[in-house]
């Protein structure tokens, strides 16, 4: 027998083989088996929502106006100014649900957005809204271009958010008792031995 490999066709793979060593197959076939791996790994997987992840936009923020006046201030915003339809909204769970126009033709295709508001409080210590923008189409500057306006507007309706509380003054500390020197026992009283 000669030492030149020999090949066999396998399915779909030509696998080299040598007479004398077996170890060239296991380790062709091993390769095999972790290139068809490394293959389903990097397979797309199918969407769990009707929007793939890498198309939602979303930018998140903090305004350091109390909830109570920042829900009204953004319904407006997004119905008057923005003029997108509202679905739906819960002041509640702090969320509205909007659609918007997907280029210049206000009858064309529509993308759905998000707008977030969760009551916390600012590093100031201030009553404040973390607000989440979120959409699944349009410019990706969109969700930003929201935050942007919504703050805009709150400025210009509310004015300069309320300054921080001020911190509390520290308690006073109590005075330690003039010092009479060094100790010294008390000399005794008439009648103690």
């Amino acid at each position: 027998m000669s030492d030149r490999p020999v090949l066999r066709r396998r399915a779909w793979r030509v696998i080299p083989v040598t007479v004398l060593g077996r170890t060239r197959l296991s380790v062709a076939v091993g390769m095999v088996v972790v290139a068809m791996g490394t293959a389903a790994l990097a397979a797309p997987r199918v969407p769990t929502s009707p929007t793939p992840a890498s198309t939602r936009l979303q930018h998140s923020r903090v305004l350091s106006y109390p909830a109570d006046q920042v829900w009204p201030t953004a319904l407006r915003y997004l119905r008057v100014d923005r003029e997108f339809e509202l679905v739906d909204r819960d002041q509640e769970a702090g969320y509205i649900l909007f659609d918007f126009p997907v280029g210049t033709d206000r009858d064309g295709p529509k993308g759905r957005g998000s707008l977030e508001l969760i009551s916390t409080v600012d590093p100031a210590g201030r009553p404040a809204v973390k607000l989440s923008v979120s959409t699944d189409a349009g410019p990706s500057h969109l969700p930003h271009a929201i935050a942007d306006g919504l703050a805009a507007k709150l400025r210009a309706e509310r004015g300069q958010p309320p300054p921080p509380p001020r911190p509390e003054p520290p308690a006073p500390t109590p005075k330690p008792p003039e010092d009479d020197g060094p100790w010294a026992p008390l000399p005794p009283e008439d009648g103690d031995p």
